[in-house]
């Protein structure tokens, strides 16, 4: 065996034959508190994992192309962001055997985090020494952050996991043979194409590993050496036809992040944050205290995303790790392993998915805080007897921990809808798949109010005949215009828009023919059949007057406050387009053209006039300046969206005194009706 280690165990002190026994009732174990109630807990089925199984179906239907009829695409289209990858193919087999199901989507997941489970025992086995490597599925089963996650479609899950292989593979390099580098890499790229965060979790921990063993890395043949970087060619190939096939995709995507590294900030300001963001990622008052800013989607209700009895063991297994690092480069590789974790997640703001390979480091460093502590207490514990009582009192814990939030998870947060724990895909679906069976000729307009992109639901839930028959809207569209409701029409709504509705006095109701709870038992969807109120057209007309007049408000910035006239608003606040923010906006309730006539306290030189507007095919701006003395000038520009010019700009043929500015922006492609979006307004 090559390479240094930590001390072997006396032979008195193991026993192989007990010790295989527990690393087989602790995979039990760990394999018993994933898959119970895989369905039930979480109680939300996701969009982002419907969308594995989607794409994988989508690919095996067109012959392993996607949408743009790239072949064997390196990654998909998430929404608006190219950030889905390996996950995709890991689904094409389950799917192509089972179907979409939500069964098959989170039992993938568990059966990858099985990879990295054994992998994290294998390596405390063989690298480390480590007297408890049995426990590591029992360390994994008591993490409430993975019991969580770890039964969900999340591709993070799959980035931890392959994380763990890649670590077990490298120490099987280091301390049993060279060929084990090519899985390491392997494995390494696996953990690269999980997930977002995984490159900056590989970069940091690739050098670090480089220059932690690089004399033990120049020894090797250069065979194997060679062999080495033929696959860091081969495994790097499908993110270099990435960046060609999308090229600006890293901008976009801290565009959608809304990063501060492309906000108009000094770049050491930006390293600051950058630092301190990253430096977050390792507080363990955030891994070791009830955490109440996550999304409580993300969250065990109050508990930490660790188990307090860890944090003693992780400081002693640090402690340890820095006692042998100089003479063990499987300790020294520990201590490296969470460095790496929080890189990329750093670029933003931090967030469990970008930090959940931190369970990785966690369980290793567990684990060797635990081995030291049986090595201590051995003088008057024998080895048998500790290791029993270490394994029943995680197992007991497992148990309790998946008893517990079995039957309470479900009620433990109550808000259900968008910002909380969007609940009800599996429910809703199946229920409209009995409607439409049960009335062929009827269609169902299902809200989207409760859901992040739920087109992936439909997808996913229904067949294609079954597609063409459902429908996504928002039922105060109908409240705000007059639009179609057909007779076998039934609304699909939560009971926060049914009485919306109801109180607005414009629709009559049908009483509900069914209903669906949420896990608390209170009202959450209804279908339900509408029709208008004989008067609506004389309402919605004197709605529509009301709203065509300008609404006057005054805004204060920093050195002045404006005077602004304004279509009406749906959305956001006026100072959000003075911000400096791309993530910050107004939008019009209706107006085509969206209005703006702003007024300043006293004159201003105006030159350039620049907007981040939303993304629109064919926009028509028309812009007027009124100088302090003169005629006001006035412009009618075209402007079409594209990444070559993401922001509207006008510049005057010459620098007035302002004293008003009034900008028009027509949707040419809408006649009315149309939502304008506008994000950052600059007057130079």
């Amino acid at each position: 065996m090559s390479g240094g280690g930590a001390a072997e165990p006396r032979s008195g002190d193991r026993s192989p034959r007990l010790e295989t026994a527990l690393f087989c009732l602790a995979l039990l174990v760990y394999v018993a508190s994933r898959f119970a109630g895989l369905t039930r807990f979480p109680v939300f089925f996701f969009t982002d994992e419907a969308i594995q199984a989607n794409l994988a179906g989508e690919l095996i239907e067109n012959n392993f192309r996607d949408h743009t009829g790239t072949l064997l695409p390196p990654y998909f289209l998430n929404d608006q962001r190219w950030a889905v990858s390996l996950s995709v193919y890991v689904h094409l087999l389950p799917v192509w055997l089972f179907g979409k199901s939500v069964t098959a989507v989170r039992a993938t997941s568990v059966a990858v985090t099985l990879l990295g489970v054994a992998a994290v025992s294998l390596m405390l086995r063989v690298a480390l020494r480590n007297r408890a490597w049995w426990s590591a599925p029992l360390i994994f089963a008591v993490m409430p952050v993975f019991f969580l996650h770890a039964r969900t479609g999340f591709e993070t899950v799959m980035m931890a996991s392959f994380y763990a292989c890649f670590l077990c593979a490298y120490l099987l390099y280091r301390y049993r043979s060279p060929g084990y580098l090519l899985l390491a890499l392997l494995f390494g790229a696996a953990t690269f194409y999980s997930y977002t965060a995984g490159q900056g979790l590989m970069l940091v921990t690739g050098v670090l590993l480089l220059f932690s063993d690089l004399r033990h890395h120049l020894r090797q043949k250069p065979k194997w050496i060679a062999a080495a970087a033929l696959s860091a060619v081969l495994l790097a190939a499908p993110y270099v036809r990435y960046r060609k096939l999308h090229p600006g995709v890293v901008r976009e995507q801290l565009l959608v992040l809304n990063s501060y590294w492309i906000q108009p900030l000094p770049l050491s300001a930006k390293l600051e944050r950058f630092g301190r963001t990253y430096l977050a990622g390792f507080d363990p008052r955030y891994w070791f205290r009830p955490n109440e800013k996550e999304f409580i989607r993300h969250r065990m209700k109050d508990m930490p995303y660790f188990p307090y009895a860890f944090a003693p063991l992780v400081a002693l297994g640090i402690g340890v790790c820095v006692a042998r690092f100089r003479g063990s480069s499987a300790h020294r590789a520990v201590l490296f392993s969470p460095l790496g974790v929080p890189f990329a997640g750093a670029a933003a703001e931090i967030q469990i998915l970008r930090l959940l390979a931190m369970v990785v480091p966690v369980a290793l460093f567990v684990a060797v805080g635990l081995d030291q502590l049986l090595a201590w207490v051995r003088r008057w514990i024998p080895p048998a007897p500790a290791a029993l009582a270490c394994a029943a009192a995680f197992t007991a814990a497992a148990t309790r921990l998946t008893a517990a939030t079995l039957a309470e998870g479900p009620t433990w947060y109550r808000d259900y809808g968008l910002y909380g724990m969007q609940y009800g895909a599996p429910q809703v679906f199946r229920a409209i798949r009995e409607e439409l069976a049960r009335s062929p000729a009827a269609r169902m307009l299902l809200s989207h109010t409760w859901a992040n992109n739920p087109n992936q639901f439909a997808t996913f839930f229904l067949d294609a005949r079954e597609q063409e028959r459902v429908f996504f809207t928002d039922i105060r569209g109908h409240l705000m215009s007059r639009r179609p409701i057909r007779e076998n029409d039934v609304f699909v709504v939560t009971a926060p828009d049914l009485e919306t509705a109801q109180s607005s006095g414009k629709l009559l109701f049908s009483p509900p023919e069914r209903g669906i709870p949420y896990p608390d038992g209170s009202p959450g969807f209804f279908f339900v059949r509408a029709r208008y109120v004989p008067e609506i057209d004389a309402i919605f007309a004197a709605e529509k007057e009301a709203r065509s007049r300008l609404v006057e408000e005054r805004v204060a910035l920093r050195d002045e406050t404006l005077t602004i006239r304004h279509s009406t608003l749906d959305m956001g606040a006026l100072s959000a387009i003075f911000d400096g923010r791309s993530d910050t906006l107004v939008r019009g309730l209706e107006a085509n053209p969206f209005v703006l006539d702003i007024a300043f306290e006293r004159p201003r030189p105006v030159r350039r006039i620049r907007a981040d507007i939303g993304r629109m095919d064919n926009v028509l701006v028309m812009v007027e300046v009124t100088p302090v003395s003169g005629e006001p000038s006035r412009a009618d520009v075209h402007f079409r969206y594209s990444d070559a010019m993401p922001r509207f700009e006008h510049t005057l043929p010459e620098r007035l005194a302002a004293q008003k500015v009034r900008l028009e922006i027509r949707d040419m492609n809408t006649a009315e009706g149309a939502h304008i979006h506008v994000f950052e307004l600059a007057l130079e």
